[in-house]
């Protein structure tokens, strides 16, 4: 190998290990900004006839695991309500959008729906692990419909979790996106 082919490879090996550095220094600093909204989709909280608990115990959980929470607030069910928060959150450039209800059978639990209207990335073996989890717990976990996905493959995007609308189903969905967090918060933000 002439002394020009050697000089060539190893400025082609620097440049390669300079641009590895910058993607892992990218992705570490995308794992510091930790940023959340939570929205709670409930007729009953919105409308006053009980109080959000479930919301103040998500953003605890949250802050304790080191996230920002940007934003905590309450919809009633139904399309239009969580069409506009998840469009805004997104928006807004959060890492994290966690919707509290509205995963269930009546006919206003659209969260699921609209949230696979903003994902393009959906996560079920992510959510099959909710689900065990939840089932470890009760039997009833099985009649939520939450969806978990990335609104990009790209670095840039927010993972859009629904947990169900029970402080239980809610401590078991954030026990595993916590858990899988690390894999996932390189591909975000």
């Amino acid at each position: 190998m002439s002394g020009t082919d050697q000089h060539n490879n190893a400025a082609q090996r620097k440049s390669a290990d300079t641009t590895q550095r910058k993607i892992a220094d990218s992705r570490d600093d995308t794992a510091h900004r930790k940023s959340a909204k939570i929205v709670v989709v409930s007729d009953r909280i919105a409308g006053g006839e009980r109080e959000n608990t479930i919301g103040q115990d998500a953003a605890a959980i949250l802050q304790e695991a080191g996230f920002s929470v940007t934003d905590l607030l309450v919809v009633p069910e139904g399309a239009e309500p969580i069409r506009k928060e998840l469009e805004r959150g997104i928006a807004d450039g959060v890492t994290l959008l966690l919707t509290c209800g509205g995963t269930g059978l009546g006919p206003r639990n659209l969260t699921p729906e609209e949230t696979l209207k903003v994902i393009s990335t959906r996560l079920e073996t992510v959510e099959t692990q909710v689900l065990v989890e939840g089932l470890k717990n009760t039997p009833k976990a099985s009649m939520s419909r939450g969806v978990i996905g990335l609104t990009s493959r790209e670095p840039g995007g927010t993972l859009v979790v629904n947990a169900s609308s029970s402080s239980g189903g809610m401590r078991d969905c954030l026990k595993v996106i916590l858990a899988v967090w690390p894999s996932i918060s390189g591909w975000i933000r």
